[in-house]
């Protein structure tokens, strides 16, 4: 077995797709209409059997209110009972900043990933099928410079108010959106407003899914309020020197948005903060190294050292009110970016097709 870039993988199956139309897909940011023939096939192919008796909550603004009666601990609603059920919520790796970026992409991720190149620091990505169609070569510029890919579902609502059939269209449009797009099957997701309950993760682990928090509110940037810049830097500083002085015996994983210009802003404003606390950075692959970075890969990335970028291409807290709506390089030992057809009943595209074909010859 010989090691290969997975960015020359990447930037041959890119080169094929570059030309790839898409059409056909749901309406931007609305919840996708479970009866179309495509949702169907999907929905043919899950057993939901087991799945706990709970019923979605009501529409909150954005959020749902939690249940003013008593609540069984069997929900583990995460924002309400803060229950993180098996939920990642810590960074694996000792000593680790969990690098995230949700709502994307967006123009103002071009920005963002320029930073990230110079800074040589590897973040994940989770993004929204809605944002990933009309944005698809800022996604495949995020593949190509060793980022991760991450599902945070098709429209951003609130996944406790959708039924089970809503949750599967949410989160298969995206899976096909980044699929089409890469040829990559997002395996990690983060749920919009960090909002999950029991019967979303049992119908998440269905689609083969592991979920990925925040660690608790100190991470929370807050790079979504309406507040001045500076309160989110020092109330993150001392977040950070809280955790410094801590035995940082795992990492964490702080909740950012790359959806607007103020955001990206700020993110290049605490990234110093971390390095100068001897802080090293990974993306949520780099943090489970040893894990398949993607449902279609056996990739084993690593954590990063302080301020230099992890290999990652190709491979109990309170509601958040998050907003919606030279060249990085890493080598895997092992990929298989999938040869088995995409789950849902829907063909590998020629693209996806070519990218397994790529892989199995240099990986010969």
């Amino acid at each position: 077995m010989i090691k290969v870039s997975s960015l020359t993988i990447l930037l041959l199956a890119l080169a094929a797709i570059s030309a790839q139309n898409l059409t056909g897909y749901p309406p931007r940011d609305e919840v996708p209409d479970v009866n179309s023939p495509q949702v169907q096939a999907w929905l043919k192919e899950i057993d939901l059997t087991g799945v706990p008796a709970i019923a979605p909550y009501p529409p909150g603004d954005p959020t749902p209110a939690c249940p003013t009666a008593a609540i069984n601990a069997n929900d583990c609603i995460r924002g309400c009972q803060s229950c993180n059920g098996d939920d990642l919520f810590e960074c694996t790796a000792p000593n680790t900043w969990g690098v995230t970026f949700d709502d994307g992409p967006a123009p103002s991720t071009s920005t963002l990933l320029d930073y990230l190149r110079n800074q040589k620091i590897s973040a994940s990505f989770f993004v929204m099928g809605s944002n990933v169609i009309m944005y698809p070569d800022i996604l495949k510029r995020e593949v190509a410079e060793g980022h991760h890919l991450a599902s945070h579902t098709w429209s951003h609502h609130a996944l406790t108010t959708l039924t089970n059939a809503q949750i599967v269209a949410e989160m298969k449009w995206t899976e096909k959106a980044v699929m089409d797009i890469t040829g990559l099957r997002l395996k990690y997701m983060r749920p919009p407003y960090g909002e999950i309950n029991n019967r979303v993760r049992f119908v998440l682990k269905r689609l083969g899914y592991v979920v990925v928090d925040w660690t608790g509110d100190e991470f929370d940037t807050l790079d979504w309020q309406p507040i001045p810049e500076s309160e989110k830097i020092a109330r993150f500083t001392r977040s950070l020197d809280a955790y410094a002085a801590s035995p940082r015996t795992k990492g964490f994983y702080c909740l950012e948005h790359d959806i607007t210009p103020e955001g990206v802003s700020l993110a290049q404003k605490l990234v110093p903060l971390g390095v100068a606390r001897n802080i090293s950075f990974a993306s949520v692959a780099g943090c489970e190294a040893g894990a398949a970075a993607y449902q279609n890969s056996i990739a084993t990335p690593s954590a990063s050292l302080p301020g230099t970028a992890t290999a990652t291409a190709g491979t109990g807290p309170s509601r958040s009110q998050s907003a919606s709506a030279g060249s990085v390089t890493s080598s895997v030992t092992a990929k298989v970016p999938g040869a088995a057809s995409h789950t849902g009943g829907v063909a590998l595209s020629v693209a996806s097709v070519f990218v397994a074909l790529v892989a199995s010859i240099l990986l010969a």
